[in-house]
C-alpha cells in the first residue's frame, strides 16, 4: 500500500477538521438549528469516512491494531494464491477462451508474411543448408554407399531384358542416336577401308579366289589363266585398288544423309527388331545385363561422391554462396534449390486453397494443443511468483491494481455519510415540530 497521502486520506483529515469546527460553532451557538445541522452532517461524514477507511485497511492489515477479522489478505494468503492460480488456468487460459482467441487470429497468413522477410527467409535457408551439411558429415559413407549400390543393382536386375531392349530401341530411334551410331560405324569402316592393309587383303582374297577356281577348272582353263597372267591381262593389284576405291565411295555415300543411308538404316532397324524378338538374343542381353551390373563400380563411385559432397559442404560459406553464380558448384546448387523450393512452398500455400486449409487446420490444432498443454505451466509460474512475495509485496500488488477504486470507496463513505446525516437531521426536525 502506498505510504503517501492520497485523496481519501486528505478528505478524511478534512472531515476531522470540519467536525471539530462544527463542534466549536455548536458549543458557541447551542440553540441554533443551523449549527446543530452542521454538526450532525459533519459527524455523519466523519463516521462514514472512518468506517470505510477501516473496511479498506482491514483488507490488508490490522487498522489501529484491531485483531478481529482484519488483515484479511495476509491471513487468507494461500486461498488468494489458489484462487488466482485457478483463475489463470481455468479462466484466462480455459479451453474455450484459447480456441476463441486462436480462431480470431489468422496464423498462416501471418506466418507466411513473416517468412517472406529477407532476413527470416535467409535464416531458414541457411538453417536447412547447415542441417544438410551436418547430416552428410555424420553419414557413414561406406555403409550408405553399399546400401545405395545394392538398391541400384537390385532395381537394375529387376528390369526385364525385353523391356530394356524395347526401351533402348525406342530411345535410339526417337533421339536419332541410332543414326549417329550408324554414321560412326560407317566412318570407322571408311577409315579402315582406305588403308593399304585393306587393299592388300582385297588383293589376297582375289588371288585366293582365282587360285581356287583355277585348280577346279579344266586343263584348258588352267592354261588360259596362266597365259592371261603372263600377258598381264589379269592384274589383281589394280583390281584390288579399284574395288577399294568403289568401297570407299560406297561408304562415303552411306555416311551422308542420302536415300541409300535411309534405306540401309531402315533395314538395320528391321533386322534389329527381328533379332531382339528371338529368345537367344534376350538371353544374351540378360547375361550382359547381369555381367554389366555386377562389374559396375557403383559402390566406389557413390562413396567417392559422398566424400566429395561432404568436403564441399563442410567448406561452404553461406555468405559467399549468395554471391556465387556458378550453378556447377554443388553448394550453390543446393542453396539455390532450397531457395526455389521455399518460394514454391510459399506460393502453393497462398494459391492452393485445399492445401492452405489443411495447413491452417494443422497449425491451429498444433497451437491450440500446445496452449492447452502449457496451461499447467502458466499456473505453476503464477503460483511460484505469488508464493515468493512477502505480505507487504502481496498487499501492494493487490492495492496498486485497484488503488483508484479503493480511494473512491473511502470518498464515497464520507460523501454518502454526509448526505444520510443531512436527510436524518431533516427528518428529525420535521418529527419534532
Amino acid at each position: 500500500m502506498s505510504s503517501n497521502w492520497n485523496t481519501a486520506d486528505k478528505t478524511l483529515l478534512c472531515s476531522v477538521f470540519i467536525f471539530l469546527a462544527a463542534l466549536g460553532v455548536y458549543l458557541l451557538l447551542p440553540n441554533n438549528i443551523f449549527t446543530e445541522g452542521f454538526l450532525f452532517v459533519s459527524e455523519a461524514a466523519l463516521v462514514g469516512g472512518v468506517a470505510d477507511w477501516f473496511a479498506v485497511t482491514a483488507l490488508f492489515k490490522k487498522p489501529l491494531g484491531f485483531p478481529f477479522h482484519t488483515a484479511i489478505l495476509p491471513n487468507r494468503r494461500q486461498d488468494f494464491i489458489d484462487a488466482s492460480v485457478n483463475m489463470v488456468q481455468n479462466e484466462f487460459f480455459s479451453r474455450k477462451s484459447i480456441f476463441k482467441k486462436l480462431s480470431d487470429v489468422h496464423l498462416l497468413p501471418n506466418l507466411l508474411e513473416y517468412i517472406k522477410k529477407s532476413e527470416i527467409r535467409r535464416a531458414i535457408i541457411t538453417l536447412l543448408f547447415s542441417e544438410i551439411a551436418n547430416f552428410v558429415s555424420k553419414l557413414d559413407k561406406e555403409s550408405t554407399a553399399k546400401k545405395i549400390s545394392n538398391e541400384i543393382r537390385k532395381t537394375l536386375r529387376e528390369v526385364p531384358s525385353h523391356i530394356l531392349i524395347h526401351e533402348l530401341g525406342l530411345y535410339l530411334k526417337k533421339s536419332g542416336k541410332d543414326r549417329v551410331i550408324f554414321e560412326k560405324i560407317i566412318h570407322t569402316a571408311r577409315e579402315a577401308a582406305a588403308t593399304e592393309e585393306t587393299r592388300k587383303k582385297i588383293e589376297k582374297i582375289l588371288q585366293e579366289y582365282a587360285d581356287e577356281h583355277t585348280q577346279s577348272s579344266s586343263t584348258f582353263s588352267i592354261m588360259m589363266a596362266g597365259l592371261a597372267q603372263m600377258l598381264d591381262l589379269v592384274n589383281f593389284t589394280e583390281a584390288a585398288e579399284l574395288m577399294q576405291k568403289y568401297l570407299i565411295k560406297f561408304l562415303d555415300e552411306l555416311a551422308e544423309d542420302s536415300q541409300l543411308q535411309r534405306q540401309v538404316l531402315q533395314e538395320c532397324r528391321r533386322i534389329f527388331s527381328e533379332v531382339t524378338d528371338t529368345l537367344e538374343f534376350r538371353d544374351l542381353i540378360y547375361n550382359l545385363q547381369l555381367d554389366s551390373i555386377n562389374s559396375l563400380p557403383i559402390n566406389s563411385i557413390i562413396q567417392e561422391a559422398l566424400e566429395k559432397i561432404n568436403v564441399e559442404l563442410s567448406k561452404a560459406n553461406v555468405k559467399k554462396i549468395e554471391e556465387e553464380k556458378d550453378e556447377k558448384n554443388l553448394s550453390v546448387f543446393i542453396y539455390n534449390f532450397l531457395s526455389e523450393q521455399l518460394d514454391r512452398l510459399i506460393k502453393l500455400l497462398e494459391s492452393d486453397t485445399p492445401l492452405k486449409n489443411s495447413v491452417e487446420k494443422f497449425i491451429f490444432d498444433l497451437t491450440a494443443r500446445s496452449a492447452l498443454t502449457a496451461r499447467p505451466i502458466f499456473a505453476n509460474i503464477a503460483q511460484n511468483s505469488l508464493m515468493k512475495l512477502t505480505d507487504d509485496q502481496l498487499n501492494a500488488l493487490v492495492y496498486n491494481k485497484a488503488e483508484d477504486d479503493f480511494v473512491w470507496i473511502r470518498l464515497n463513505g464520507s460523501i454518502v455519510g454526509s448526505f444520510i446525516g443531512l436527510i436524518v437531521f431533516v427528518v428529525i426536525q420535521f418529527i419534532s415540530i
